[in-house]
């Protein structure tokens, strides 16, 4: 049996766990005060402002992204993000600035570009300056999808009780929400706006830990019928069913994470904007990273603890057990 040394480096893991989500916190916090806000509804509910420049042939993208990039720093402005995609009329490219950004330096950035790209400078193009208000429906898809959050974890742990043990159950509902104060701390350290395609990969997260979560205790349960592990230390029993359940769990989470990169790839090639694919993408990959590293190190650390004292209290129940027999059959 293979057997690796995770059991006995909770305190470890507890570290690096505690400085990743106090990383994401400042960051998150900082974005919030200073970088237009982490902490919103999303790209998709938010409201925010935009110039968008329309161009065909013979401009190019590159010749008309440079140019507004100049204007834009001319007007002391900076946005965010940049969506271009195709239409029936040519190209076009979206950026967007935070609603708190003046309108008026945007509007004469967006003059600027109009001059620069227009048809009297024969690039067959146009710029205009809008306003876009977040929708209303926005607040109640985030608490649905909480809800649905919420239920998939309450889900787990009643399965994992079911079908394994109580600590089982408790060491899931721990590697829950380990992974996602993870997974949103990556979120914030690498600025995926949290959405609800966004929410809906948590749910996802919540499911992935519970299929890798079941790939270990599945590995525990079998190896009980062998004598031989039966009477192993409780972090010995778990590290050596860790190493066996490692490389599954690894190439499940490498074929889901390459999943995400794949689909990620294609749609950029097809010309798919920002906030279709690439925001939900990279926070699959987040969560499949979160995954990985709550499900095959965290949690077996601490449910090896969690065991070692159902054992303790099991074998004293039996010691008590036997020395009430023992008592009885000396008073007969």
């Amino acid at each position: 049996m293979n057997k690796l040394n995770v059991s006995s480096k909770m305190h470890l893991f507890i570290i690096v766990s505690a400085l990743i989500v106090a990383v994401g916190l400042a960051v998150g916090l900082v974005c919030q005060f200073v970088a237009g806000g982490f902490f919103g509804s999303g790209a998709g509910y938010a409201s925010y402002k935009s110039v968008t420049v329309k161009y065909s042939l013979p401009a190019t993208y590159d010749e008309v992204s440079g140019i507004c990039e100049e204007i834009f720093e001319e007007n002391g402005v900076g946005y965010y993000t940049a969506v271009s995609a195709e239409n029936s009329g040519g190209d076009q490219i979206e950026y967007r600035f935070t609603a708190s950004t003046d309108g008026d330096a945007l509007k004469a950035a967006a003059e600027g570009i109009d001059e620069q790209v227009g048809i009297a400078a024969g690039l067959l193009g146009s710029a205009s300056y809008s306003e876009n208000e977040g929708r209303f429906g926005g607040t109640d898809d985030m608490m649905y999808a909480g809800i649905a959050l919420a239920a998939a974890v309450v889900f787990q742990f009643v399965y994992f009780a079911i079908r394994y043990k109580f600590t089982m159950a408790i060491a899931a509902f721990v590697a829950d929400l380990h992974n996602l104060l993870i997974f949103l701390a990556l979120l914030a350290i690498t600025r995926v706006q949290i959405s609800v395609s966004v929410v809906a990969v948590a749910v996802f997260a919540v499911l992935l830990t519970m299929v890798c979560c079941g790939m270990l205790f599945d590995k525990m349960r079998k190896n009980f019928k062998q004598d031989s592990y039966k009477s192993m230390p409780s972090f010995e029993q778990v590290d050596v069913s860790l190493g066996e359940a490692f490389k599954p769990v690894t190439f499940v989470n490498v074929v889901l994470a390459s999943a995400f990169v794949l689909v990620l790839v294609l749609g950029l090639f097809a010309g798919a904007g920002i906030f279709g694919l690439f925001m939900p993408c990279a926070a699959g990959v987040l969560a499949v990273a979160a995954c990985q590293y709550g499900c095959l190190f965290l949690t077996p650390a601490i449910y090896s603890r969690l065991k070692l004292r159902a054992d303790k209290h099991a074998a004293s129940k039996v010691s008590r057990y036997s020395g009430a027999k023992k008592a009885a059959d000396t008073a007969e």
